[in-house]
């Protein structure tokens, strides 16, 4: 009996390997068939096959592109924004783990705000978010997080953000590490708490990943590039000590003037790891082309914070923004030293594609030795 039994098994699991063999087929089939007839307006199917196809071919001869920054500068939006300029959309399975990041984004980032709060002694102005803190507080980061598990999150959120306890602890992030981007997942948490959401662009351009990729390619005026992100610090030696001959993308976090991290004032470190990247003989004959991101945090800030707190060395009206662009441009220039070679710079907002466009256009003239003048500091 109990041979018949594991040969009617055999029998059935051989059917449905079969019969789902036949579905993958007729799924592939079909797949192919829509791709070959149904319209196409964008034409991003085809550039992106094209692009594809190029990056496989001409992968071994790409030209490199070194990109540097210091912490929460922007660096990997910085990159997302050039592949999304470039044609390359993210897919079904990207965007997936991009929501994963998200929720895991939203709910460590309310945590910080959670747990600021309390060693503010800030009151609640609702006691019923003592519940929620407890929920947000238990929080530990998920792999595989689907949205029916993130459901029970979203109401806390709302009721949490709303709070005038939590909105007086943001008020003091300069105290504490927090990224910007999770006031725009609060602002837009029913819309990203729905159990069909998938990201789109705009929420992965505001994505902080805990594990990002260190190499990229891309196409520039038909020419391959892979750009590295070049995660080191700078203070010590490079994983590389030969001269490399290749545009340096350096990104600045121009609002970050009165942020901390690990016990560091954020400008004062990005000015730091320019220096010693400036100053590295290997990149003595390198372009290099800084970006101060964050243009639009930067224009909101001056409003209402005053950068002479943290640089008393600054000269002109702390509220103006240009006054507050020039001292940035200036503080980099001073880093420069001796040396006299070209250095570019662009204000740049990497999560506005349209900004961002419109600059890369110059930025593609600079790398491919096209136009040379630029914006030249020095």
């Amino acid at each position: 009996m109990k041979v018949k039994v594991q040969n009617a098994c055999t029998v059935i699991f051989r059917l449905i390997n079969r019969y789902c063999g036949i579905f993958r087929n007729m799924s592939r089939a079909l797949r192919n068939l829509c791709e070959r007839f149904l319209p196409d307006k964008s034409g991003a199917r085809k550039r992106s096959r094209e692009i594809d196809a190029m990056l496989k071919r001409d992968r071994r001869f790409a030209e490199l592109i070194l990109l540097f920054g210091s912490d929460k500068s922007g660096k990997t939006t910085f990159l997302k924004q050039m592949r999304l300029v470039k044609g390359a959309e993210f897919n079904h399975e990207e965007r997936l783990k991009f929501r994963e990041a998200i929720y895991n984004n939203i709910i460590r980032g309310m945590r910080v705000l959670v747990q600021e709060r309390k060693k503010l002694g800030i009151p609640w102005q609702n006691s019923a978010n003592e519940m929620h803190e407890m929920l947000i507080e238990s929080f530990e980061r998920r792999m595989n997080f689907e949205p029916c598990a993130f459901q029970p999150y979203v109401s806390a959120i709302d009721s949490l953000w709303k709070d005038s306890g939590i909105q007086e602890a943001d008020r003091s992030r300069t105290n504490f590490e927090l990224y910007e981007s999770v006031k725009y997942y609060f602002d837009n948490i029913h819309r990203i708490g729905q159990l069909y959401y998938l990201p789109n662009n705009q929420d992965i351009l505001y994505t902080h990943k805990y594990r990002s990729k260190e190499e990229h390619y891309f196409v520039l005026r038909d020419s391959p590039f892979l750009v590295y992100l070049a995660i080191c610090r700078l203070r010590g030696p490079l994983s590389w000590t030969f001269p490399i001959m290749c545009p340096i993308f350096y990104i600045i976090g121009s609002s970050d003037y009165d942020q901390i991290s690990d016990e560091y004032n954020c400008l004062v470190q990005s000015l730091d790891m320019f220096e010693s990247l400036y100053n590295k003989k290997m990149f003595l004959n390198n372009n290099i082309i800084l970006f101060f991101n964050k243009m639009d945090l930067l224009a909101e800030k001056v409003q209402t914070a005053d950068i002479r707190k943290h640089f008393p060395e600054f000269q002109g009206d702390p509220h103006r923004l240009e006054d507050v662009q020039e001292f940035l441009i200036q503080s980099f220039k001073k880093r420069t030293g001796n040396y006299s070679r070209l250095v570019f710079y662009h204000m740049i907002t990497a999560v506005d594609t349209e900004n961002f466009r419109d600059v890369f256009k110059t930025v593609e003239d600079i790398v491919m030795c096209r136009n040379l003048k630029g914006f030249p500091i020095l």
